[in-house]
């Protein structure tokens, strides 16, 4: 079982933002980011276009990736650049705009609260603002994430996330085919870390979603059986619950 402190004080803290070609987006995203943290940090997946530039214009650190890895490779790398600058937590969101910047404080309120080194966002509190696929997608991984790893998380792929720099090694340890948002929590529940929800909500549409709903699902079933190989030994079952801010 992993060996989280109950509680640590969190001064220094950035905001990492994952983006490829969302050039159109990212700029707008850093400037309301920083209004709220100073330190944002995009990595840029080998975009094509002016992200780079327009988020380092915007006031961000950027990193540039020479080859496109995917998300998951963006937030590896994302972390182990604040690991290695001493930051006590990070807050990782989207750079297309679907999530609000306005509500990093939230995120930042629910921790010194309750001391959660976890935080995921959960847009299910307005479902009429998910697409009727996506919102029983999001239901269903819910459910047999809590069924099979005895966690509840209300909405799992949500990439609008808080962590505690603490926890970050344990994430870092293996790797999956999986968006990281996956990964990541499964990670956090193999390992028994303790989470906490906070409500956020989805932000207008401002292009076509890539995700594949029911692929999504299959690659999600294949590691969750994975991770419940691992770690059926653990039988205490941990309920998320979730913040009201």
């Amino acid at each position: 079982m992993a060996t989280i402190a109950q509680y640590k004080e969190v001064v220094k803290v950035a905001v990492l933002i994952p983006a490829f070609c969302e050039e159109k987006t990212v700029a707008d995203v850093v400037r309301q980011a920083r209004a709220y943290v100073p330190d944002v940090i995009v990595v840029d997946d080998a975009s094509t276009d002016e992200t780079a530039a327009r988020a380092e214009a915007a006031g961000a650190t950027v990193i540039r990736r020479k080859q496109n890895g995917g998300k998951g490779a963006s937030l590896t790398e994302g972390f182990h650049y604040v690991l290695d600058q001493g930051f006590d937590a990070v807050i990782a969101l989207d750079a297309d705009g679907f999530h609000d910047p306005a509500e990093i404080p939230k995120f930042l309120e629910a921790y010194y609260r309750t001391h959660l080194p976890v935080l995921i966002g959960n847009r299910m509190a307005d479902v009429r603002r998910i697409p009727v696929v996506r919102r029983w997608t999001i239901r269903m991984m819910s459910y047999w994430l809590d069924r099979l790893l005895k966690v509840y998380v209300p909405d799992p792929p949500c990439g609008f996330r808080f962590y505690r720099c603490d926890v970050l090694p344990f994430l870092l340890e293996e790797k999956s085919s999986l968006p990281s948002e996956f990964e990541t929590l499964l990670n956090i529940a193999s390992r028994r870390i303790r989470v906490g929800s906070v409500r956020v909500t989805k932000q207008p549409k401002r292009h076509k979603s890539v995700i594949a709903p029911f692929r999504d699902l299959i690659r999600f079933f294949r590691v969750l059986s994975k991770y419940h190989k691992k770690t059926h030994k653990f039988r205490r079952k941990i309920r998320l619950v979730e913040e009201e801010l």
